[in-house]
């Protein structure tokens, strides 16, 4: 019986296989994803994988097959580090006809990295940058034979020690820190930077097909890309939004004649012309089969709807549908009329974008401009979602992220410069959200090469991208690198003592090569030479600005380790701050090896994986200046104690850093908050809020009070004074009259010791508004107060309008606390810890979504500071689990939480014994 089981089994594998890589012909389409079955082996014929369909990558294929375990558990990342040193062969059969088709193309959209590719005895190219997409002619090999297409993988990391030897200037850093774990010269070829191993991340340095293979063919031209210019005008009084639209076309690889006509409609817009609804083409390709058709269209500006940033209005697309028929199709009858028509559609939407960096009294201006409406940036920095790129495209979890930064109010994200240009998903979602990106291109934290070999990658890898992504509505700008200026400047890799050359090397990549070429496939945008930068002011100073951190121009970087993060007198900012953050420890209950690990091994393998060259010392230094810090770690819950301190901390510390800098807008022209860093690429020390695979720190659940649209500030600041600043990034109405009161509570008691309120405080939209300095520490000792044993809880309600009856109780719009002094310091007699019980009020799942929603209250005897909740690790099916609040003050007895899960066919049945809290409070009496 088991026999014929197999037999069986093997049948079916056999009509699979045999399915999959049937001839591949079809007479109505111009692209055909090549679905195949593909063998991996090494070169030594050690291993090998059968039936891998791509996308695909090596580290994937060997985890699925068992030959490793996971990358991200234990210590694999070095455990597994022979896998990027190995050569490796993708191979599987290919038949298809050419018949009567004049373009016959195998395209790669990504090979991972080095590879040769042959289709039968014939060698068809080479690859050697991720970033490209590759086009082969076989047509002359689609005859109905099978032929073995076959892609050998060189080692990327053997590669680039290749290209490092006998240069006369060393390509620097040539090797990341010893605490990476990583792999050297990631900076000499194309591929992802930190696949190499980065301060938050693993080495994997990967190779595989990370995106699809198409078989492309046609016998006329083929739409590529379709770019837009949109901006508003005013003809003889008429309002109008013109769109430049250009046309990429492609005849295969080589020069050749088109005659046809181009179709353009926007679906559910008229044109004001529709003359403009077509444009014939008599043309010639280039060289390399390639022709630029420009066209322009005008729509009634009152027929479309703006687009608008998350928080600020809708997010309103349209689709721009064009198509190219071949004149041959009405000419003559045809047998196969479809490949000689393409068509594509994009979604754009009509809004305008100025970077502006205009004459300040102490510098230039930074700060971006919607629809004419001056934007605040909230947001944060993207990494790629997973460090091994096959995976990182998944639009599950990158769904995921996306509307985790959307509902925390973000309204834009950085495209860090280290990682990938995203998957068109990304971009879409980004779009739907209304989350401008600010986009590096792929340069970080390094010095590069210029080569003309290297520029000429370079050059394709940007004109590609670019032309790829450059119509989404979300992207604002452009900056061709991460930090190399700075670096440069700074010295951060000793080049001092060869600076003219590296200066040289820098100019050539970046000013002649990388921003010439987006400028001419991207007119629409502004292209920013490094991040930080000075902006305008860099470009005079010849590109390296003398202090590329300057607060007074452009956007700055700030990181401080050891002066109090807590302390909100030590930030200034600057006008725009694209990077800043703290790190913290990932959930105890995240480790998978949590359940098996003894504390000894606990941190053995948490030290192994924090990359930071300081290690965990900024960590325990906040923490022990703010907090009570843990002593032995030795003991058992140490681990789980200190990781709830590092998370309460690094959302103390982004929050208080934040907060200045929305409460700054005017005084300092701060523009922009982006923090580092939302996502995460495996369970470790990091600066991220969301932890891999999806669940939050207690800073992410705290983004949603600090980047919420209407909010109060309050912050003790240089002077020593509470400095209390209303919020508001929202346009309508032009003025709210809010009401603001402070209360002062004690520690130990639920009971109110004072109540301040000021009433009607004038907050015009889209700006901040200082509601009082107020001497805090001076009138709490005028009553022989003690600022130890106090904070300030603090809420802001709208005014009710003068003449209406009497409404019930308002509700806040807006709430938020400031410590009078260190928790550490509160005194012995305000130390209480209170009964802190858990009771589940509802619970529903549905079987639709796989959503759970658990209702809890939350209940204590007295004062609970920072409460921490936390599933027990019994629920690990249960995935992406999030408080709606987390980390907590609760200064009255009874406060509602929700909790939500996905929970893949509803089979947990969440009760009050599988939720674990932690107060501060509990430590404080110890």
């Amino acid at each position: 019986m088991l026999d014929a089981l197999k037999f069986f089994l093997f049948v079916i594998l056999l009509l699979v296989t045999i399915m999959l890589n049937q001839h591949v012909t079809s007479k109505r389409s111009a692209e055909l994803d090549l679905e195949l079955l593909w063998q991996i082996q090494d070169t030594k014929g050690v291993y090998v994988i059968q039936n891998q369909t791509v996308p695909s990558g090596v580290y994937t294929a060997l985890e699925q097959s068992m030959v490793i375990g996971s990358l991200l558990e234990e210590y694999n990342d070095v455990n597994t580090s022979w896998v990027g040193e190995t050569d490796w062969t993708y191979r599987t059969n290919l038949s298809c006809l050419a018949e009567d088709y004049k373009y016959v193309l195998l395209t790669f959209h990504g090979v991972d990295t080095f590879a040769s590719v042959s289709l039968g005895e014939q060698l068809l190219g080479t690859t050697e940058n991720m970033f490209v997409r590759y086009r082969y002619d076989v047509k002359q090999l689609c005859d109905g034979d099978t032929h073995e297409l076959r892609l050998q993988f060189r080692s990327p990391v053997v590669e680039a020690r290749e290209r490092a030897k006998d240069r006369a200037l060393p390509i620097v850093p040539t090797c990341p820190p010893d605490v990476y774990h990583g792999q050297c010269h990631v900076n000499l070829i194309r591929k992802m930077q930190a696949s190499f191993a980065w301060d938050w991340g693993l080495s994997a340095p990967s190779m595989g097909i990370w995106k699809p293979i198409r078989l492309e063919y046609y016998s006329s031209a083929l739409i590529r890309d379709l770019t837009v210019v949109i901006s508003e005008l005013e003809v003889n009084g008429s309002e109008r939004w013109s769109i430049a639209v250009r046309v990429y076309l492609e005849t295969g690889l080589a020069s050749a004649q088109v005659h046809g006509l181009l179709t353009f409609k926007i679906i559910g817009v008229p044109f004001l012309n529709e003359a403009d609804q077509t444009l014939a083409v008599t043309n010639k390709t280039n060289e390399q089969g390639e022709l630029l058709v420009e066209h322009g269209l005008t729509v009634a500006r009152n027929a479309v709807e703006r687009w608008w940033p998350n928080g600020y209005g809708k997010q309103t697309l349209y689709s721009l549908y064009v198509r190219w028929e071949d004149e041959a199709v009405n000419g003559v009858k045809l047998p196969n009329p479809d490949t000689m028509i393409s068509e594509k559609v994009i979604r754009i939407g009509f809004r305008t974008v100025q970077l502006s960096q205009e004459r300040a009294t102490d510098g230039l201006m930074f700060y971006f401009k919607v629809n004419d409406v001056p934007i605040f940036a909230k947001g944060s920095n993207w990494i790629p979602s997973s460090v091994l790129p096959e995976r990182s495209y998944d639009s599950n979890y990158v769904k995921f992220l996306l509307y985790a930064a959307r509902d925390a109010h973000m309204n834009m994200l950085r495209v860090w410069g280290g990682g990938l240009y995203e998957s068109d998903h990304f971009y879409r979602l980004a779009d739907e959200l209304g989350l401008l990106i600010w986009h590096d291109l792929m340069f970080a934290c390094s010095m590069y090469p210029s080569e003309p070999d290297f520029l000429r990658t370079v050059q394709e890898e940007v004109r590609q991208n670019v032309r790829r992504i450059q119509h989404h509505p979300s992207v604002a700008v452009w900056a061709t690198n991460n930090e190399n200026e700075v670096a440069l400047r700074q010295n951060w890799y000793k080049t001092n003592a060869n600076y003219t050359a590296y200066y040289t090397q820098y100019v050539e990549l970046y000013v002649r090569t990388v921003l010439p070429t987006v400028e001419a496939n991207d007119p629409w945008r502004t292209v920013l030479l490094s991040s930080p930068s000075n902006g305008d002011q860099s470009l005079k100073e010849r590109f390296i600005a003398t202090n590329p951190q300057d607060p007074r121009y452009g956007d700055v970087h700030y990181y401080n380790y050891f002066l109090d993060g807590w302390n909100a007198a030590q930030y200034r900012g600057g006008r725009f701050v694209s990077e800043y953050g703290f790190q913290s420890f990932p959930a105890y209950t995240s480790w998978p090896e949590a359940r098996s690990y003894r504390q000894a091994e606990l941190s053995q393998l948490i030290n192994h994986r924090q990359h930071s060259p300081l290690g965990n010392a900024p960590i325990l230094t906040m923490i022990e200046l703010n907090l009570p810090l843990p002593r032995d770690p030795s003991a058992d819950g140490y681990w789980p104690e200190l990781i709830y301190l590092s998370q309460l901390s690094q959302a103390m510390i982004v929050k208080t850093e934040t907060e200045v800098y929305r409460a700054r807008r005017v005084e300092h022209g701060t523009m922009g908050a982006l923090y580092w860093q939302l996502n995460d690429v495996w369970i470790a020390p990091s600066w991220s809020s969301i932890e891999y695979g999806g669940t939050f720190k207690l800073l992410h659940v705290w983004l949603r009070d600090i980047f919420a649209p209407e909010h109060l500030v309050a912050f003790v600041n240089e002077r020593r004074q509470l400095e209390v600043v209303a919020v508001r990034d929202t346009l309508q109405p032009d003025v709210q009259l809010w009401d603001v009161e402070l209360r002062i509570h004690r520690y130990g008691s639920f009971r109110l010791v004072e109540r301040i309120r000021q009433e009607r405080i004038r907050v015009p939209a889209n700006t901040v508004e200082l509601v009082s300095t107020w001497d805090v520490y001076g009138h709490l000792a005028k009553q022989g107060l003690h600022p130890a044993d106090h904070l300030v809880l603090l809420y802001a309600y709208l005014h009710p309008a003068d003449g209406l009856p009497s409404q019930p109780a308002p509700q806040p719009i807006a709430e938020n606390f400031a410590l009078l002094d260190k928790l550490k310091n509160i005194r012995q007699e305000q130390r209480v810890q209170p009964t802190v019980s858990i009771s589940v009020v509802s619970a529903v799942c549905s079987e639709q979504s796989n959503l759970t929603s658990v209702s809890l209250e939350v209940s204590v005897s007295a004062p609970a500071l920072f409460v921490y909740l936390q599933l027990t690790p019994e629920n690990s099916t249960l995935k992406q689990c999030q408080f709606s609040r987390n980390g907590f003050l609760q200064f009255q007895p009874v406060r509602t939480v929700q909790l939500t899960c996905v929970d893949p066919g509803c089979r947990n049945k969440i009760q009050a014994r599988d939720i674990t809290v932690r107060t501060v409070n509990e430590l404080l009496v110890r």
